[in-house]
């Protein structure tokens, strides 16, 4: 009997994580990329169940990053498998309060979350031309100095190209 507990637990843990993301726009697909994680992984939680089909046996670190995603706190899944409801992180109800952009949910929660590494906006017209991509570094909360670094370079490297784009950038050219 307890082994049904715990499948129904993990099925509304599912269920609620599906709900979720549901509700801030996003696809399977897109928390998948959001999460670098494969769709499969995504369908599997929110079916309760692993891809062998036995139910899940602890929380792992990507059901805590998709808690985040979808607004949550980190403990929320633990919260839900006992029979509470999802608990709101702080900063998903100080942004209510906040006028949101008329960005997609997905990008603007992206754009709240993480480090800021580096931005720069790339001109794509003349002066009478306001077309521009607006490029967004962002980096892990958690990240070390070391992959801050690593993650730079690669940044350095694609920024180059970015600005030799027609047009001009906000961003002068590295030396």
């Amino acid at each position: 009997m307890r082994v049904m507990t715990r499948e129904r637990d993990w099925e509304k843990l599912g269920k609620a994580y599906a709900a979720a993301r549901k509700t801030i726009g996003l696809t399977q697909p897109d928390a998948a990329d959001q999460l670098h994680v494969s769709r499969t992984t995504i369908q599997a939680i929110e079916r309760g169940r692993q891809s062998n089909g036995t139910p899940f046996d602890k929380v792992t670190a990507t059901m805590r990053a998709y808690a985040r995603l979808v607004g949550w706190t980190e403990t929320s899944p633990g919260v839900v498998l006992a029979g509470g409801e999802p608990e709101q992180a702080p900063e998903t109800e100080a942004a209510a309060d906040t006028p949101r952009s008329d960005l997609p949910p997905a990008v603007d929660r992206e754009l709240r979350s993480g480090k800021t590494l580096d931005t720069t906006v790339v001109h794509l017209g003349d002066e009478d031309d306001d077309t521009r991509i607006i490029v967004v570094l962002k980096g892990g909360d958690s990240m070390t100095e070391e992959e801050i670094d690593e993650a730079w370079q690669k940044w350095r490297r694609t920024r180059r190209h970015l600005q030799a784009i027609p047009g001009e950038s906000d961003t002068p050219p590295e030396a």
